[in-house]
């Protein structure tokens, strides 16, 4: 591995999926799960609180679809997905 290691963000409501993912991701030298959250409406806080350069959101969350916060991470940051 050379340089960071990519930072993901994991936004998935069923724990045992979140898990699911979260194992073999964390398991990559270059990969690192910064931030693992259950609802809709907590994932801008952890995008801004803990910068992931990859956000993996599951569409149909509580609180807040992951298509809508999507949306807001791209207005609180413009070069989201540049």
């Amino acid at each position: 591995m050379t340089g960071r290691p990519i930072r993901v963000l994991l936004a998935e409501d069923q724990g045992m999926m979140r898990g699911a993912l979260a194992l073999p991701l964390g398991m990559e030298d270059d990969i690192d799960v910064v931030a693992q959250v259950a609802a809709g409406d907590a994932i801008l806080d952890a995008a801004l609180a803990h910068r992931p350069d990859v956000a993996l959101l599951d569409i149909e969350l509580p609180g807040r679809s992951g298509l809508d916060a999507a949306a807001g991470l791209r207005v609180r940051s413009p070069t989201a997905g540049s």
